[in-house]
């Protein structure tokens, strides 16, 4: 062990109650840190599983800049397919080109469209959603939200919402004619009934095999929509501007677009947790600067002698140096501890709606930074320890 360390052990140790007294500080301090920081980013998690979990986060369509090469015949050339407007050709290639990116989670072809459902002299405008629920519950999460008969759509076996099924006092197994957009009648069983908790999927959206859709709609081997969930949500808009640039055909709409309040709410909540752990980490670099600078005053003699032995300026420096790391460390792992114990205090107390994530990467963070403030804090008390003139500290003595 460097005889260096040993002896700013020793300092540490000579002033027991001012080591506790700046141990304590920015354990306090590093806690509420902690605390803040891990409620806001799970709560900024709770919020985006919430309203973004089970949504697409790009949506990418038919692109209207076709219109302008053939309007008269609305029939244009995608790649190698001729084809009507609002159809997506060749889209397995697409999303196997899309799976390359990292950036991209889920993606999920659906087929989309508009029917008419009459009874009793009420209608209503359904939301029909052609999909391969196996794969395409990977974004909308609809199977563990089915409450009533089974969680299958298949040939004609399709998923209502629950506020079609209360409104029209429809069950698993009854019987639905919808109008399509052609004037053609199509017969369905309910197979399920689900509740998104949401009024406008239980009002009007419909789950139907993909295939089914692709017939009925007269879209055979096309889909009208590629769905795509993001690892990260805030690269919404730069990968929908490069899916744009690299398929010229295509139109990708970002979640971002439409959701300015909610991206601002995400936004303003980051800036929070980050002016939060740049304030407690200023505190934590002038509390440790202060008290070592005071121990520089306090050690003088001691500087002096060893400089007199022959301690290098350089050793006086990594003395401190060291003292302000140690202190940072400590007071972080001790902080750390003492913030785990105030979230479960508050989970156990306020038992909020959400559940607030302990995440060891976060606290391995507030470690390392404030380790790192304590050395840079400890940088100017050491400069001054170097700066000191043996013969003059004795002298005065």
């Amino acid at each position: 062990m460097r005889y260096e360390i040993k002896i700013a052990y020793k300092f540490l140790m000579k002033s027991k109650g001012q080591t506790l007294f700046l141990l304590t500080a920015i354990a306090t301090g590093v806690a509420v840190q902690v605390f803040i920081s891990l409620l806001i980013v799970s709560l900024q998690n709770n919020i985006i599983d919430t309203v973004l979990g089970n949504i697409a986060h790009i949506v990418v369509e038919d692109s209207d800049n076709r219109s302008s090469l053939q309007r008269a015949k609305d029939i244009y050339n995608y790649g190698n397919f001729s084809i009507e407007r609002d159809r997506i050709g060749n889209y397995e290639n697409i999303i196997k080109s899309l799976k390359g990116n990292k950036s991209i989670k889920n993606i999920v072809p659906t087929l989309e469209s508009n029917a008419l459902y009459e009874r009793g002299g009420k209608s209503i405008a359904l939301q029909i959603r052609g999909i391969d629920l196996e794969t395409g519950d990977s974004i909308f999460k609809v199977k563990d939200k089915v409450y009533s008969g089974k969680n299958i759509v298949d040939s004609n076996k399709i998923l209502i919402g629950k506020r079609i099924a209360l409104d029209y006092n429809l069950s698993p197994n009854d019987i639905l004619n919808i109008t399509l957009p052609s004037g053609d009648k199509e017969r369905f069983i309910v197979n399920g009934i689900f509740d998104s908790e949401n009024a406008t999927s239980n009002n009007g959206l419909v789950y139907m095999d993909i295939q089914k859709a692709q017939r009925i709609f007269q879209k055979k081997g096309y889909v009208n929509k590629i769905n795509i969930q993001l690892t990260d949500i805030f690269l919404g808009d730069k990968l929908s501007q490069n899916i744009e640039e690299n398929y010229t055909d295509l139109k990708a709409t970002s979640w971002m677009k439409d959701g300015k309040q909610l991206l601002n709410a995400l936004k303003s909540q980051t800036i929070s947790t980050t002016v939060i752990r740049t304030v407690i980490l200023l505190s934590t670099t002038l509390s440790i600067a202060s008290v070592l600078y005071i121990t520089v005053v306090q050690k003088t003699k001691e500087i002096g002698i060893l400089k007199a032995i022959g301690s290098t300026d350089f050793s006086i420096g990594f003395i401190f140096l060291f003292q302000g790391a140690l202190v940072g460390f400590l007071g972080a792992v001790l902080g750390c501890m003492f913030g785990v114990v105030l979230i479960n205090i508050f989970q156990f107390g306020a038992k909020p709606s959400f559940k607030i994530e302990i995440e060891l990467l976060q606290l391995l963070k507030v470690v390392g930074f404030s380790t790192i403030s304590g050395v840079i804090a400890a940088y100017i008390p050491g400069r001054k320890s170097m700066k000191l003139n043996p013969i003059e500290v004795i002298k005065g003595e």
